[in-house]
């Protein structure tokens, strides 16, 4: 998702019948994102398994939103950081070597 996905492709989760999901397989796989072993696209389950995935996904994302947002608030209220050094430290969080490196944390 995001611009990586704008760019390279998706990663798609489809539900609903396997039935359906065999018509539209050759769309979604030439759609969606390649690595080196196929395309990132893998048929979930029926029902609206999909949107759980989805949801799933969002809840984890939201919550990393969360812990940074309290990081944030911590090393600003109890740290005493000045706006300079928080943008310094998330900074040298976000570096590609950094465990904590991730476009929420940009």
């Amino acid at each position: 998702g995001g611009e990586e996905g704008a760019r390279n492709g998706p990663s798609m989760m489809p539900g609903g019948s396997p039935e359906a999901y065999e018509v539209i397989k050759p769309v979604i796989e030439k759609v969606a994102a390649q690595v080196d072993d196929g395309p990132c696209a893998m048929y979930i389950g029926k029902g609206g398994a999909g949107n759980y995935v989805k949801m799933v996904h969002n809840g984890i994302e939201y919550g990393d939103m969360q812990l940074i947002s309290e990081a944030y608030d911590i090393l600003k209220t109890i740290g005493g950081l000045d706006n300079e050094e928080l943008a310094a430290t998330f900074k040298e969080w976000n570096k590609p070597e950094s465990e904590l490196s991730s476009f929420l944390v940009e």
